[in-house]
């Protein structure tokens, strides 16, 4: 078992960082969200009476017991390929097109927006000169031209546009969605990650973000709840700013770690 006994509720628009040292969890619980991996069965899978995001004890004994629910809708009965065009997803690891494919093709791999979109989508994350420098958005990509920062850069344009796609067609609701972030500030230095958590706070304000990151800068930063997982189990919650002022809890632990490398 990757992850046991884990009963979570998250309202919407909250900003939740999932926190752990190696090996505790941390990205497979991502992954549980995308249905890139399945939980057990458990005894019922019928919608929950109650509403599950309003956090009681008792709605959480119900997630323990049917699984993963999103807006009460579980997961289950979403086929995957629905899933994750619902979900915006951010990978540890930049995935691109095979070499040759355009920076457009890249950035809007279904062509579904103008090509103002995306140069602003470029814009926002300062990509939009090296692009201009390589011909512009039809020109061709090898994703060996760009740096690990420039890769992470590039996957969180890509979900800018998405979002700004799916807001312009009026599929988001009041500018409301989930936002999955897996490390996407591993491999940039201090300012292009102080810059990336302007853009996060500014693009999603209203989007229910789920963010793994070992940098706890940026948790303090944009996340109002943290969890930390040890071993695959929850064993502790809370607002993070709280946390790290208290000695003894897991998160200070953690922030002192990262202090001292």
């Amino acid at each position: 078992m990757v992850l046991d006994n884990i009963s979570l509720t998250f309202r919407a628009g909250a900003k939740v960082a999932i926190c752990g040292r190696t090996g505790s969890g941390k990205s497979s619980f991502i992954l549980l969200l995308l249905r890139l991996l399945d939980p057990f069965a458990g005894n019922d899978a019928s919608v929950p009476e109650k509403n599950t995001a309003s956090g009681s004890d008792e709605d959480a004994a119900v997630l323990a017991a049917n699984g993963i629910f999103i807006d009460d809708l579980p997961l289950h009965t979403v086929d995957r390929p629905t899933l994750r065009e619902r979900i915006i997803a951010v990978p540890q690891d930049a995935v691109f097109l095979p070499d040759g494919a355009s920076f457009r093709q890249n950035l809007d791999p279904f062509d579904a927006a103008d090509t103002n979109m995306c140069q602003a989508a470029l814009e926002t994350v300062e990509l939009w000169p090296f692009v201009q420098e390589r011909g512009g958005l039809e020109a061709g990509l090898s994703a060996d031209t760009l740096s690990q920062g420039q890769k992470q850069l590039f996957s969180l344009g890509r979900a800018i546009l998405r979002r700004r796609v799916r807001a312009a067609a009026g599929q988001s609701g009041s500018g409301s969605g989930i936002l999955l972030l897996d490390e996407v500030s591993s491999s940039v230095d201090q300012d292009t990650d102080r810059a990336m958590q302007t853009v996060i706070r500014d693009e999603f304000a209203g989007y229910t973000v789920v963010m793994v990151s070992h940098r706890l800068d940026m948790v303090l930063a944009t996340c109002d709840t943290v969890v930390v997982l040890d071993q695959g189990r929850v064993v502790e919650t809370g607002v993070p700013s709280e946390l790290v002022e208290v000695d003894g809890t897991r998160f200070r632990e953690l922030w002192l770690v990262g202090k001292k490398q």
